[in-house]
């Protein structure tokens, strides 16, 4: 693979930049800051695009990095050759990977191609990016060689095989994430977090021992409180006996005395009553009729004040006369009134709607206005037919060619073999066709069936707009004619004002007509009534001898003070009478003599058993602290059971993930062994290439250094292999570049593709640098190199 040319439009600092690649070694020798990194960058960038990858930011910032200084087209071209064929690659870079442009060209027809993906880079180097920066393409202060997945595929031709070898550091690092989180040793590690929770639970447990054994102690001081109370209880029940027999002895005391009093009561209202026989010689007035007439007497003063009240003056009397004249012919009601109003309501709704249906209408004819009619145009596809027809007259061309030409008889069966392929082609492309124009002919159908429908869908909501405007206009018309005809009949005209409010005056008028018109009755209904009772209470005094006079509330309430005096002793006396006999029914008057002694007072065996009931609550206070001390215990000994239940639960996880860790560690184990044994196969021909190319640099044919499986390099130093990071830098940087060109010597051993060395010989000293002028000189036949430097004493010759 060669690099032929390039063209940089904008790229970093580099701008409209053309450069020519020759075979061998293609040596570019600038001044720092003139671009040699960019240029480099740029070359990778062509063939793998910025990779889309997020890992700490890097990739994200060399996009932005390069981006054009003096802004411009973000890209280039690039001109290669590969397997006998020219290809340009043209990128133009965006913001994102999604406004990315790739195309790829054939330089022979100057088309553009398929032959490679945007992923061209992966697809001819089976490399990716990162592996492409650790093989071929060596940057100065980072010649460090370590292997990646690909590498290793590359190397083992597994590339079309499996990718085993590619998810080989993803698993190894699953592997070692997962086994970090179990870790019995590390304190973030879950198997140390719960090794330390056995041990508190552990630990734990053995403190809720005590509370056991001081439960068993409680409930036995329980059970000896708990009988101590049983006897108590025993020993009142017999002071509570003896006390029922105290109360009885004082009780029948008591019904003694209260039955003397109870006969000396009666004798007293008997009394009473008898100094009443001379003021009612005959019948008493009863407490009805007295009601009666001081409810008339009450009755004369409200009327009074009624007919104070209620007298209509000259002006109401005037007013009402005019609303009577109004209202002469018919008087209108309320639910009419009520009826109109809600109309009135309805048509200001309806002309609510119907601004608001129109609109509605405005909204879907300018929906209509705005549809646009869809292109039905049917793609004859027409060349695909000149195609199709030219290859089947090639066809049938050949094949009568090569049986009437003589000459073409030694080729007669490759011309005929291409004659029944151009005419097979060619009816493949003319009947494919056909469906093509098929399937485009029923797509515009479908697409004006949708059309017509859409527009049958807009139109059929503006007609219900119309016919609902219509109907509504006619309901507000009818309601406007009603009102009017209406409030006609009382004089009133509803263009002068505003019809709600000619009706809301409607019905203060028959409001104001009612009002004055059932004072007036009411005037009048009183009037007569207060002559017809003060008749009445006058005929009533002349009844009893008494003549009330002009005060008649003072006479009735003097004879009615009279007779209730006279009830109230003859109730008195009924009521003392009937208490004492009442008295004598519900006790047993012989029994009273007999009265059963007891030993202690009241006082005494209230005494006693207050005494007894301390002593019980005292006991029950006990009790219940026990109680309390109980359930404390149990809940500290519910928690022990939860403890024990976790702590069980804990064991058996750590037993499961112990199992877990020790499978992945042997996981991964056997993963390195396989992947150690799986890069033995290709370990032959990198130790081989190193050392030629270590010698080559050095001049050192001693082999004091050893590769091993993971492709890394050990040297002998005072008699030990050591690493190679506790050597310098420019020796690190040196075994490096002997293990990169090793590398790319293993991966193609057929088509080799170009290097690119960006100033790695910084570190060298000046036989190391002599040394890698021979180096060039021996690779520069089978590779092209791009070497970039920026000081006289690193260049190189070009030697073929």
């Amino acid at each position: 693979m060669k690099l032929r040319s390039c063209h940089i439009d904008n790229f970093g600092k580099l701008s409209d930049l053309h450069l020519e690649f020759q075979d061998g070694v293609n040596l570019f020798h600038e001044p720092n800051a003139w671009g040699k990194s960019t240029l480099a960058a740029f070359l990778r960038v062509m063939f793998y695009g910025f990779d889309s990858k997020r890992e700490s930011g890097l990739f994200d910032k060399e996009r932005v990095v390069f981006r054009p200084w003096q802004g411009g087209t973000y890209g280039g071209e690039l001109d290669f050759s590969y397997q006998g064929k020219e290809y340009r690659i043209s990128r133009t870079f965006g913001k994102t990977e999604k406004t990315d442009v790739f195309h790829l060209y054939d330089l022979s027809t100057n088309l553009e191609c398929h032959d490679f993906s945007s992923e061209i880079g992966s697809e001819i180097f089976g490399l990716d990016s990162a592996s492409f920066k650790r093989s071929a393409f060596i940057a100065q202060n980072d010649c460090e060689c370590c292997s990646t997945d690909a590498i290793n595929a590359k190397l083992g031709n597994l590339v079309e095989n499996t990718n085993d070898i590619n998810n080989f550091e993803t698993a190894q690092k699953k592997i070692h994430d997962r086994m970090n989180k179990l870790s019995p040793d590390r304190a973030t590690g879950s198997m140390k977090k719960r090794t330390n929770m056995i041990t508190l639970l552990t630990e734990e447990l053995r403190g809720y021992d005590a509370a056991e054994t001081s439960y068993k102690k409680i409930t036995e001081k329980l059970t000896e409180k708990q009988e101590q109370r049983k006897e108590l209880a025993g020993i009142r029940d017999q002071y509570a006996k003896a006390l029922q027999v105290a109360s009885e002895e004082s009780r029948r005391e008591g019904i003694k005395q209260a039955y003397a009093a109870t006969k000396q009561e009666e004798q007293e209202k008997k009394a009473a009553l008898d100094a009443f026989a001379d003021v009612f010689p005959g019948q008493v007035p009863q407490d009805e009729e007295f009601a009666k007439q001081n409810q008339d007497v009450q009755m004369l003063g409200v009327l009074k004040t009624t007919l104070f009240n209620l007298g209509l003056t000259e002006e109401e009397e005037n007013r009402l006369q005019e609303l009577g004249d109004k209202f002469e012919n018919q008087i209108p009601s309320e639910e009419k009134i009520t009826e109109m109003e809600k109309e009135q309501e309805r048509f200001a709704k309806l002309k609510e709607e119907k601004t608001q249906l129109e609109t509605k209408m405005s909204y879907f004819e300018a929906m209509a206005m705005k549809r646009e009619e869809p292109d039905y145009t049917v793609k004859n596809r027409l060349p695909m037919m000149v195609c199709g027809i030219i290859l089947l007259v090639i066809g049938a061309a050949g094949g009568v060619l090569s049986f009437l030409l003589p000459q073409v008889h030694k080729f007669f069966l490759p011309l005929l073999a291409v004659s029944v392929v151009a005419a097979v082609a060619g009816i493949v492309l003319l009947v494919v066709r056909k469906v093509q124009v098929s399937k485009e002919e029923e797509k515009v159908r479908a697409l004006r069936v949708q059309h017509l429908e859409e527009e049958r869908k807009l139109r059929g909501p503006v007609e219900e707009i119309q016919k609902t405007m219509e109907e509504a206009s006619k309901e507000a018309s009818r309601i406007e004619q009603e009102t009017k005809h209406f409030l006609e009949q009382y004089q009133m005209v509803p263009g002068e004002k505003d019809a709600r409010t000619c009706l809301y005056e409607l019905r203060s008028q028959l409001q104001e007509y009612e009002r004055l018109r059932s004072r007036a009755g009411k005037s009048d209904a009183a009037r007569q009534e207060f002559e017809r009772k003060q008749n009445s209470l006058l005929a009533f005094g002349k009844e009893a001898g008494m003549d009330f006079g002009e005060d008649l509330a003072a006479g009735i309430s003097q004879l009615q003070m009279k007779a209730t005096e006279y009830r109230i002793a003859q109730k008195a006396y009924a009521e003392a009478r009937k208490k004492r006999e009442l008295f004598e029914q519900e006790h047993n008057m012989k029994e009273l003599a007999a009265v059963e002694k007891c030993p202690y007072s009241l006082d005494e065996l209230n005494s006693m058993i207050r005494d007894v009931d301390e002593r019980s609550e005292d006991i029950r206070e006990a009790i219940e602290q026990y109680h309390h001390q109980l359930e404390d215990l149990q809940d500290q000994l519910d928690i022990r059971d939860e403890k024990e239940q976790q702590l069980s639960i804990c064991r058996q996880e750590q037993e499961e993930e112990q199992h877990l860790y020790e499978t992945l560690r042997l996981t991964g184990e056997f993963l390195q062994n396989a992947k150690e044994q799986f890069s033995a196969r290709y370990l032959g021909p990198i130790e081989n290439g190193f050392g030629k190319y270590y010698t080559l640099l050095t001049g050192d044919k001693e082999k004091d250094w050893m590769v091993d499986a993971n492709i890394e390099v050990q040297m002998k130093e005072q008699g030990e292999m050591r690493e190679t990071k506790w050597l310098s830098a420019g020796y690190q940087d040196l075994l490096g570049i002997c293990m990169r060109l090793a590398l790319v010597d293993a991966m193609y051993p057929k088509e080799k593709p170009f290097l690119v060395l960006d100033d790695p010989f910084v570190n060298l000293d000046e036989e190391k640098m002599a040394h890698g002028n021979e180096l060039f000189g021996k690779i520069s036949g089978e590779y092209q190199i791009l070497y970039f430097t920026c000081h006289a004493s690193r260049n190189i010759e070009n030697t073929k």
